[in-house]
């Protein structure tokens, strides 16, 4: 087996040809899942035999008619792609080499009754015709197709023709130099907002930290970009915009800081100070527990200028380390010399735990800001570190591709292009797909349902994985994302009132 640079089988080289080993035969859920005619979505759990699966389609799809150079299998990785092609050719340089009985018997296995009745020439030449085609059968990872996809349009793309795929090696010295371009920046301009994002982010985490949350943020550069280009308006820039929506979700006015809060927290009109101070008298006669609370209460009801100050050290006569108030509050001695006392003080209790969310709230609108500058302002210089070198990384490959497929006035002639390229996609480790990885594979099945591209022959989409098996945090992966794209392909063969199968092996 030889695999390409960027993960697609060119070729194959099958080895132990003796007689086959005994193969079982297909279970119905499997042959269901394997029927050409149909659209499936397959949940595999694992050890249920996904790639015997996958490879059974791919055999009865070329038996059934379809050319080799028109099925796009997308797997997840390299190793994957492999295994599927090893497989496939293994089998299919098997069925040159078995008898008539024997290779009946291969073909029943895999497709019911209705092997028994299937020409056995075709069959034969199966494996000639698949090495003969040009450019190899395309069983690839995603990121190889888009590369291929790329390589085609550069132009339409907005990429010069000559750019290059870096390694990840070559990708990490880029960002680390982007990085340090960013700091600099920040250093030489101290008043900037750079460089107040820099100093909140840097307040937070430390050096190995920091170097963590720029791969976190270089991996979600696309969500980070769109959210903000998707907030620019005539009279706000996106990144303005992307921090006070994020202010809106979390409830905090454009004007909210800090000290605001608490100022505002910590003026007599905001509490009863009377009724307080009368209870922290109360307390102060009490039992130990109670006295030091006391204590606290008429501390920093005596001292107006330092309650902003102590306002943490406050808030805990009434809240416990986790944030929830105190279930004995106050104890019953104190209650017995101001009966009003668990009233008066659940009622300032109240009060203080809503002060604390707002309080939080703020910190994490601050920083989250400050993560949306310093990315904003690491991404632009990262973005211009490829650009000088033609240099595209393999996230790149996945938004580029998908912009390709979504460009309004360009989408429809790419896809025309390639609507004679593609009948059939396949798409393994579906629950580890990303959001932008679902466009692209959406965008490609979207002629099959539509207009011309809707041929007599069936043209269809495959699909196969298990959410309980996802890595999520790996490569963006999205539960919701898998649910919606189920339901999309699904309203997709439904309106094209083609056959949709759903299968659980």
């Amino acid at each position: 087996m030889v695999v390409g640079h960027a993960g697609r089988v060119v070729s194959a080289t099958v080895t132990n040809l003796g007689p086959p080993p005994p193969r079982p035969g297909a279970t119905p859920q499997q042959r269901a899942a394997a029927d050409p005619m149909a659209n499936v979505w397959v949940t595999a759990s694992a050890g249920s035999g996904k790639t015997r699966v996958l490879v059974d389609r791919l055999l009865r799809l070329m038996l059934d008619g379809a050319k080799p150079q028109r099925l796009l299998c997308l797997t997840f990785t390299k190793a994957a792609a492999a295994e599927m092609a090893n497989r496939l050719h293994a089998e299919l340089a098997e069925w040159t080499m078995l008898g008539d009985t024997g290779l009946r018997e291969r073909l029943v296995q895999l497709m019911g009754p209705r092997g028994a009745v299937q020409d056995l020439a075709p069959a034969r030449r199966l494996f000639a015709r698949v090495l003969d085609t040009p450019g190899g059968l395309k069983i690839q990872t995603i990121h190889a197709f888009c590369e291929s996809l790329l390589g085609r349009f550069p132009l339409e793309a907005g990429l010069p023709p000559q750019f290059q795929v870096m390694d990840e090696r070559t990708a990490a010295e880029l960002l680390e130099d982007a990085r340090n371009g960013v700091i600099a920046t920040a250093r030489a301009e101290p008043d900037s907002d750079l460089a107040d994002a820099l100093a909140v982010v840097s307040e937070y985490v430390g050096e190995a930290g920091f170097g963590d949350i720029v791969l976190a943020l270089a991996g979600a550069r696309g969500k980070l970009r769109r959210a903000i280009d998707s907030r620019a308006t005539e009279s706000r820039e996106g990144l303005a915009g992307l921090i006070a929506a994020t202010r809106r979700a979390l409830g905090i006015a454009d004007g909210d800081t800090r000290d605001s809060v608490l100022a505002e927290a910590c003026t007599g009109k905001a509490f009863d100070g009377p009724a307080l101070r009368r209870i922290a008298a109360a307390m102060l006669q009490s039992s130990v527990q109670d006295r030091g609370r006391g204590e606290a209460l008429a501390h920093w009801l005596a001292h107006p200028g330092e309650r902003a100050e102590h306002f943490d050290d406050y808030a805990l006569v009434y809240l416990k380390g986790d944030g929830e108030i105190r279930v004995r509050l106050p104890v019953k001695a104190t209650e017995a010399v101001e009966a009003d006392a668990k009233t008066v003080l659940g009622i300032e209790a109240g009060r203080v735990l809503q002060v604390m969310e707002r309080l939080k709230a703020v910190a994490l609108a601050e920083r989250t800001a400050a993560l949306i500058v310093l990315g904003d302002a690491l991404l632009r210089a990262y973005e211009e570190q490829k650009r000088l070198h033609n240099y595209l990384d393999y996230d790149d490959l996945i938004m580029r591709a998908r912009g390709l497929l979504l460009r309004p006035g360009v989408a429809p002639w790419v896809l025309y292009k390639l609507d004679g390229g593609i009948d059939h996609i396949l798409i393994d480790e579906a629950q580890d797909t990303s959001p932008d990885q679902w466009d692209v594979a959406a965008a490609l099945a979207e002629e099959f349902f539509a207009g011309e591209g809707a041929r007599e022959a069936p043209r269809t989409v495959f699909v196969v994985g298990d959410e309980k098996q996802s890595i999520y945090s790996f490569q963006g992966a999205d539960p919701a994302a898998f649910e919606d794209m189920r339901l999309h392909f699904r309203g997709r063969v439904e309106a094209a009132r083609q056959i949709w199968q759903p299968v659980a092996l």
